[in-house]
């Protein structure tokens, strides 16, 4: 983990379950398949944390109903969602 102009970046590429806000801490597996379906990692999910800062999380496997949920409120721009669910993945990751 690291500060980035007050931003708390972490890489997660060595994280084995759904690092979104979702309750599972279960591991993927070939009937529990993360986003991006290629197999590959997202560069980032970048989740506010405040107005000026942000969760931001590096190389990301995450489950279909967290992706779906972050894409929907970016483009709603539902920044309080996004900020609620800041806040459930820090606690889920232990930061």
């Amino acid at each position: 983990m690291s500060y980035n102009d007050n931003n708390i970046v972490l890489d997660v590429s060595y994280t084995k379950f759904c690092v979104g806000p979702c309750n599972s801490k279960d591991e993927e597996s070939k009937s529990n398949v993360f986003k991006p379906n290629s197999g590959g990692r997202y560069k980032l999910f970048c989740y506010p944390l405040t107005k000026n800062t942000c969760l931001i999380l590096k190389n990301a496997r995450i489950c279909r109903g967290c992706n779906s949920r972050y894409i929907e409120f970016k483009e709603e721009k539902d920044t309080e969602s996004l900020i609620r669910d800041a806040k459930t993945i820090r606690k889920k990751l232990g930061i």
